[in-house]
């Protein structure tokens, strides 16, 4: 596998583990996960947190793309 094939997973993966975080830690979710998160030792996110880790993951998975796309 080429190093551009590699570094353009390793985004891919990398937004999409973040997107994935923002989604379960979630400020909109509904009141069931909320007092799931809490009891299991987790947390919601603030608005503002959350939007932003999505935007990062989404950056992130749209430039592991382009870089797999571009091939270099």
């Amino acid at each position: 596998m080429k190093n551009y094939m590699k570094l353009a997973l390793i985004y891919i993966l990398i937004g999409a583990f973040f997107i994935y975080w923002a989604m379960t830690h979630s400020p909109n979710a509904s009141l069931g996960t909320i007092v799931k998160n809490e009891l299991g030792g987790s947390y919601t996110m603030s608005s503002n947190s959350y939007y932003l880790t999505l935007f990062v993951g989404a950056v992130a998975a749209v430039f592991g793309v382009w870089k797999l796309i571009r091939r270099k």
